[in-house]
Protein backbone atom coordinates (compact mmCIF):
# COMPACT_ATOMS: atom_id res chain seq x y z
CA UNK A 1 0.00 0.00 0.00
CA UNK A 2 1.45 3.35 -1.15
CA UNK A 3 0.31 6.90 -0.14
CA UNK A 4 1.56 9.64 -3.00
CA UNK A 5 1.75 12.31 -0.17
CA UNK A 6 5.11 10.31 1.21
CA UNK A 7 8.38 10.55 -0.78
CA UNK A 8 10.49 9.68 2.06
CA UNK A 9 11.23 5.32 1.35
CA UNK A 10 10.88 5.23 5.23
CA UNK A 11 8.25 7.06 5.73
CA UNK A 12 5.97 5.25 2.99
CA UNK A 13 7.48 1.82 5.24
CA UNK A 14 5.87 2.93 7.81
CA UNK A 15 2.53 3.97 6.20
CA UNK A 16 2.06 0.61 4.85
CA UNK A 17 3.00 -1.15 7.82
CA UNK A 18 0.56 0.60 10.35
CA UNK A 19 -2.26 1.45 7.38
CA UNK A 20 -5.33 -0.61 8.11
CA UNK A 21 -5.37 -3.72 5.71
CA UNK A 22 -8.67 -5.09 6.97
CA UNK A 23 -10.73 -2.59 4.81
CA UNK A 24 -8.22 -1.57 2.49
CA UNK A 25 -8.66 2.03 3.18
CA UNK A 26 -5.81 3.49 4.91
CA UNK A 27 -6.33 6.35 7.60
CA UNK A 28 -7.01 9.73 6.49
CA UNK A 29 -3.11 10.82 7.73
CA UNK A 30 0.03 9.58 8.64
CA UNK A 31 -1.21 11.29 12.33
CA UNK A 32 -3.98 9.17 12.42
CA UNK A 33 -2.19 6.22 12.39
CA UNK A 34 0.32 7.57 14.62
CA UNK A 35 -2.63 8.09 17.15
CA UNK A 36 -4.28 4.89 16.61
CA UNK A 37 -0.86 3.49 17.42
CA UNK A 38 -0.21 5.48 20.65
CA UNK A 39 3.40 6.64 18.77
CA UNK A 40 4.51 10.33 19.00
CA UNK A 41 7.39 9.36 16.32
CA UNK A 42 9.24 12.95 16.25
CA UNK A 43 9.48 12.73 19.77
CA UNK A 44 11.19 9.32 19.71
CA UNK A 45 13.47 10.01 17.08
CA UNK A 46 14.13 13.55 18.21
CA UNK A 47 15.41 11.60 22.08
CA UNK A 48 17.64 9.58 19.91
CA UNK A 49 19.64 12.30 17.72
CA UNK A 50 20.03 13.93 21.58
CA UNK A 51 21.29 10.78 22.84
CA UNK A 52 23.48 10.17 19.71
CA UNK A 53 25.05 13.90 20.01
CA UNK A 54 25.47 13.39 23.31
CA UNK A 55 27.61 10.86 22.56
CA UNK A 56 29.67 12.24 19.75
CA UNK A 57 29.88 15.10 22.09
CA UNK A 58 31.83 12.86 25.30
CA UNK A 59 33.80 10.82 23.07
CA UNK A 60 35.44 13.65 21.14
CA UNK A 61 36.18 15.17 24.83
CA UNK A 62 37.08 11.61 25.63
CA UNK A 63 39.64 11.85 22.95
CA UNK A 64 40.88 15.20 23.17
CA UNK A 65 41.74 15.65 20.20
CA UNK A 66 45.03 14.83 20.10
CA UNK A 67 46.44 11.16 18.87
CA UNK A 68 49.07 9.94 20.78
CA UNK A 69 52.57 9.01 18.44
CA UNK A 70 51.62 4.85 19.04
CA UNK A 71 47.65 5.47 17.62
CA UNK A 72 46.98 4.86 13.76
CA UNK A 73 44.75 6.95 12.34
CA UNK A 74 41.18 6.13 12.13
CA UNK A 75 40.92 5.66 8.72
CA UNK A 76 43.57 3.30 8.39
CA UNK A 77 42.37 0.86 11.13
CA UNK A 78 39.48 1.07 9.18
CA UNK A 79 41.55 0.31 5.93
CA UNK A 80 42.72 -2.86 7.69
CA UNK A 81 39.65 -3.94 9.11
CA UNK A 82 38.11 -3.70 5.43
CA UNK A 83 41.22 -5.31 3.97
CA UNK A 84 40.47 -8.39 5.83
CA UNK A 85 36.90 -8.78 5.43
CA UNK A 86 37.38 -8.12 1.57
CA UNK A 87 40.75 -8.79 0.54
CA UNK A 88 39.47 -9.37 -3.10
CA UNK A 89 38.69 -5.46 -3.49
CA UNK A 90 40.58 -2.36 -5.14
CA UNK A 91 42.76 -0.89 -2.99
CA UNK A 92 41.21 2.16 -4.05
CA UNK A 93 37.56 0.84 -3.47
CA UNK A 94 38.91 0.15 -0.02
CA UNK A 95 40.07 3.55 1.05
CA UNK A 96 36.66 4.80 -0.19
CA UNK A 97 34.79 2.26 2.05
CA UNK A 98 37.35 2.82 5.14
CA UNK A 99 36.59 6.91 4.43
CA UNK A 100 32.03 6.44 5.02
CA UNK A 101 33.19 3.91 7.94
CA UNK A 102 35.48 6.51 9.45
CA UNK A 103 33.12 9.63 9.22
CA UNK A 104 30.93 7.34 11.79
CA UNK A 105 33.22 8.37 14.39
CA UNK A 106 33.27 5.05 16.18
CA UNK A 107 35.77 3.12 18.55
CA UNK A 108 37.69 0.39 16.99
CA UNK A 109 35.79 -2.30 18.57
CA UNK A 110 32.44 -0.91 17.43
CA UNK A 111 33.83 -0.28 13.95
CA UNK A 112 35.07 -4.26 13.81
CA UNK A 113 31.31 -5.02 15.51
CA UNK A 114 29.32 -2.87 12.40
CA UNK A 115 31.19 -4.42 10.00
CA UNK A 116 30.99 -7.75 10.99
CA UNK A 117 27.11 -7.01 11.07
CA UNK A 118 26.00 -5.03 7.87
CA UNK A 119 29.15 -5.97 5.58
CA UNK A 120 32.21 -4.00 4.25
CA UNK A 121 29.37 -2.05 2.30
CA UNK A 122 27.06 -1.95 5.29
CA UNK A 123 28.37 2.26 6.44
CA UNK A 124 24.91 3.71 5.42
CA UNK A 125 23.16 0.84 7.37
CA UNK A 126 25.30 1.27 10.16
CA UNK A 127 24.64 5.40 10.56
CA UNK A 128 21.08 4.68 9.93
CA UNK A 129 20.82 2.17 13.10
CA UNK A 130 23.16 4.98 14.50
CA UNK A 131 20.71 7.61 14.49
CA UNK A 132 17.40 5.33 15.31
CA UNK A 133 19.05 4.18 18.58
CA UNK A 134 19.27 0.45 17.25
CA UNK A 135 22.15 -1.45 18.74
CA UNK A 136 24.90 -3.33 17.25
CA UNK A 137 24.26 -6.45 19.88
CA UNK A 138 20.86 -6.52 18.42
CA UNK A 139 22.04 -7.53 14.71
CA UNK A 140 20.92 -10.94 15.85
CA UNK A 141 17.12 -10.77 16.95
CA UNK A 142 14.61 -12.46 14.94
CA UNK A 143 11.88 -10.31 13.67
CA UNK A 144 9.27 -12.39 12.10
CA UNK A 145 11.16 -15.10 11.53
CA UNK A 146 14.42 -13.26 10.32
CA UNK A 147 17.76 -11.76 11.64
CA UNK A 148 17.48 -7.82 11.78
CA UNK A 149 20.71 -7.67 10.15
CA UNK A 150 19.59 -9.98 7.22
CA UNK A 151 16.67 -7.34 6.80
CA UNK A 152 19.34 -4.23 6.77
CA UNK A 153 21.33 -6.29 4.47
CA UNK A 154 18.02 -7.32 2.03
CA UNK A 155 17.37 -3.78 1.83
CA UNK A 156 14.67 -3.00 4.30
CA UNK A 157 14.87 0.58 5.69
CA UNK A 158 15.92 0.84 9.56
CA UNK A 159 12.83 2.81 10.29
CA UNK A 160 10.74 -0.08 8.84
CA UNK A 161 12.88 -2.66 11.00
CA UNK A 162 12.31 -1.06 14.19
CA UNK A 163 8.79 -0.61 13.55
CA UNK A 164 8.61 -3.95 12.96
CA UNK A 165 10.63 -4.41 16.44
CA UNK A 166 8.27 -2.13 18.15
CA UNK A 167 4.96 -4.54 16.29
CA UNK A 168 6.87 -7.76 17.85
CA UNK A 169 7.40 -6.24 21.25
CA UNK A 170 11.09 -6.14 21.13
CA UNK A 171 13.51 -3.38 21.61
CA UNK A 172 16.70 -2.83 19.51
CA UNK A 173 18.48 -0.43 21.42
CA UNK A 174 20.81 -1.19 24.53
Amino acid sequence: MTDARFTDPELQALYALLAPTDTGAPSATAEDIAAREGLDLAADLAAVRRRTARAAASRRRSEGGHRRENQRAPEDYALEVLSRRAGHLRRSELRDLARAWTRLGLWPAELEAWVGAVGVNGAAIARGCLTAGIAVSSMDIALDGMRVKQRLRGGEPVFSVLARAAACGRSLSD
